[in-house]
């Protein structure tokens, strides 16, 4: 039986890897492993997968890689899994130093953290032993990129799911020997990468596994209660979602607007209000505090308590700067407004990549509001769902 590695991080690299080696694994067509970085393992754990970690690649020689590591890790306080981090850390700053000496490692480190590294050869050494037939690997910088080129090296096929646009990604992403296939959202991100190089038959739309479940019937019957329950039918309800703006950005210091989130968020209320027959709902992020709100039945605090799947499809629109609810918003149907001036425009740009139904500053979105809220809601994505789509590329090198 054919074997394929699953090699991501954690956070939406391996909620959209899940679902795919979940059913790879369900369906007997192969072998599955899941190569769980950081934060993924106790997820790749959750979902009965088995996991492999950096630290059961560890062997005799690597024992000044691990003081190494064991030091790194202490530098960052309290971590899950002290013996994994010190062994990713450690294996990680070994090849660093041995490509540029402890110089310019020292260097590096200090002024990159974890994005200096590009471990290569320890993906080798743990593709070398695993020997899988296929490598399956999501957009992320480090060691799924590592494990794509180590694939490479070693004649082993290897497939790309991307998240989201690839806007820094098409770096790397773009050259037209990164991974045998290369699989997007939609077909406006194909059209970004054919144009960055990658020959077009390499390339496949199969959209997000992450998502799937925005398009169960369930959640459109919960949505259409929910709406129902408090009073929408009839009405125009939008969903204003909370983010916070740094006042630099964290990779390159540009500098940013932390009071843009509050202005936005007043901008919205301010049209609502002036509307009787408009509705806001506004989420805040988790662990954030709930913004001051107008004290107005037009106006609903929509926590982290409300199921988010459901209020998607119980809304006309969705207004965000940058956060990824708006992208689901837009699979679930929502009308999508993107406000911009946030430092982090570039890497989410919804409106060029076809999701955002418009871009505006805050001063142009009582007339975004106006245009669009009243549009009509689209219909949720149908077919296929993601998980099928990418699951028959896998199938093509099985």
């Amino acid at each position: 039986m054919k074997r394929v590695l699953f090699v991501c991080y954690g956070s939406g690299h391996v909620r959209m890897v899940v679902p795919v080696a979940r059913a790879l694994q369900a369906s007997g067509r192969a072998q599955v492993q899941a190569l769980g970085l950081t934060t993924a393992a106790p997820v790749v754990r959750e979902a009965g997968l088995p996991l492999l970690q950096f630290k059961d690649f560890v062997d005799a020689g690597d024992r000044d890689a691990l003081a190494r590591g064991q030091a790194l890790a202490a530098a960052m306080g309290q971590v899950a899994d002290p013996d994994e981090t010190a062994a990713y850390l450690g294996l990680s700053y070994a090849e660093l130093q041995a490509e540029v000496g402890a110089e310019e490692a020292a260097r590096r480190y200090a002024a990159d953290g974890r994005q200096a590294f590009l471990p290569v050869r320890v993906l080798a050494r743990i593709l070398g032993q695993g020997r899988p037939d296929l490598v399956f690997v999501t957009n992320s910088p480090r060691a799924e990129r590592a494990a794509a080129l180590a694939a490479r090296r070693l004649g082993i096929p290897a497939v790309c799911l991307v998240d989201l646009f690839a806007v820094d990604e098409v770096r790397w992403i773009g050259q037209p020997d990164y991974a045998d296939r290369v699989l997007v959202l939609n077909e406006a991100v194909r059209d970004f990468l054919v144009g960055a190089g990658r020959d077009p038959s390499q390339i496949r739309v199969t959209g997000n596994p992450a998502f799937d479940a925005l398009a169960a019937p369930e959640c459109a019957v919960a949505g259409a209660a929910l709406r129902e329950a408090r009073r929408g039918s009839g009405r125009r309800v939008v969903l204003w979602v909370e983010q916070e703006e740094p006042a630099r950005h964290p990779f390159d210091g540009r500098p940013g607007d932390p009071t843009l989130p509050a202005r936005a968020r007043e901008a919205v209320l301010r049209w609502a209000l002036a509307q009787p027959d408009v509705t806001v709902c506004v989420r805040p992020r988790a662990g954030q505090v709930p913004p001051a709100l107008p004290d107005s039945a037009q106006v609903l605090l929509t926590g982290q308590d409300w199921p988010l799947h459901p209020l998607l499809h119980a809304v006309d629109a969705v207004v965000t700067l940058t956060s990824t609810v708006g992208l689901e918003g837009h699979l679930a149907g929502c009308r999508l407004i993107q406000v911009q001036g946030s430092v982090f425009d570039e890497a989410m740009p919804l409106a060029r990549f076809g999701i955002a139904d418009a871009a505006v500053p805050v001063d142009g979105l009582a007339q975004a509001l106006q245009a669009w809220v009243g549009a009509g809601r689209l219909a949720p994505r149908a077919g296929d769902s993601a998980t099928a789509r990418v699951l028959a590329e896998v199938d093509e090198f099985l």
